[in-house]
């Protein structure tokens, strides 16, 4: 094998290299002398363990990816591919760290609409945090990685609005929300994987889908309405990503 691997590396030398060695063999071959058949034997053992030794590891290399694409580790995050999810996401975080905060205050109907955006998001941070070392899913670590990431620039953006307006914004998850992070410190393996899918991946980011839409439809306040529509793709991606991963688990693909 590794011969023939050697004779497909030819195509990576040189061609005055390869004209030279060419020339080369076939003066040993015309004139097999004692001298050049000694050579020709050396020349023989050198090209071959020249020849494994360079294609050990792309030999190895070509192993590790094909590992990972059978097992769909790293390559797909529901049926977006990881890079594809990656880019969404940089545009998303991009987007939301955009906004400019204003200094003007919020009427009691906006303050209470933050503090809905505030909430939701923290119990997405949380819940998606304990997931990061839970989970055994790659697919799921990876969508909980997302997770954690949006709700780190959107909560870091809230509390940039919330000091420009003189707004206090909660601290401390809801009753609720602790809840659901105890119920997860319980669990493991599949079972867990498919609780923080179920509660954080698609209900929890149908409740933060509908609060970006009341949001973007009923905020009189410039910042907070731009705060959502720069959001709320990036909710729905996550969304719809989370109800795929949701689908490979119970069909046994979310490796």
């Amino acid at each position: 094998m590794c011969l023939h691997m050697g004779r497909r590396l030819i195509g990576f030398i040189p061609s005055q290299t390869v004209f030279e060695t060419r020339c080369y063999l076939r003066k040993l071959i015309e004139y097999p002398t004692k001298k050049h058949k000694t050579m020709r034997t050396l020349w023989s053992a050198v090209g071959l363990l020249v020849a494994c030794m360079m294609t050990t590891p792309l030999l190895a290399q070509q192993g590790q990816q094909g590992r990972e694409t059978r097992s769909g580790s790293s390559a797909m995050v529901g049926k977006l591919s990881k890079a594809d999810f990656d880019n969404q996401n940089k545009q998303g975080a991009a987007a939301v760290a955009a906004i400019a905060p204003s200094k003007n205050a919020l009427s009691q109907a906006d303050n209470a609409l933050m503090m809905e955006v505030a909430k939701g998001g923290m119990m997405q941070l949380e819940l998606s945090r304990i997931a990061m070392q839970k989970a055994t899913s790659d697919q799921v670590r990876q969508l909980a990685q997302a997770e954690v990431d949006e709700q780190t620039g959107l909560s870091n953006k809230l509390k940039e609005v919330a000091s420009a307006k003189g707004v206090t914004l909660p601290t401390s998850v809801d009753p609720q929300t602790q809840e659901m992070l105890t119920k997860m410190q319980s669990l493991s393996g599949e079972e867990f994987d498919r609780f923080y899918v179920m509660e954080s991946g698609v209900n929890g980011h149908q409740k933060l889908d509908q609060v970006m839409a009341k949001v973007e439809t009923t905020a009189s306040d410039a910042s907070l309405k731009g705060i959502a529509s720069a959001a709320h793709p990036l909710v729905r991606t996550h969304l719809q990503v989370a109800q795929d991963v949701q689908n490979n688990i119970k069909g046994g693909s979310a490796k």
